[in-house]
């Protein structure tokens, strides 16, 4: 049972984080193109300033 659960852990967590991803891009898709060109601009302005705690 306990490499039943291992095997569940290492093989569910890869594809439940690419279900997320695609997701997450799928959205990104649905942006018109005023949008996309608004959200690149602030990720450039934005990139390197992030504080990790």
């Amino acid at each position: 049972m306990d490499g039943l659960l291992w095997a569940l852990v290492i093989i569910g967590g890869p594809v439940l984080l690419g279900l997320v991803m695609f997701l997450v891009s799928g959205r990104r898709r649905r942006l018109t193109s005023g949008e996309k060109a608004v959200s690149d601009q602030v990720a450039r302005e934005n990139w390197g300033k992030e504080e990790i705690r």
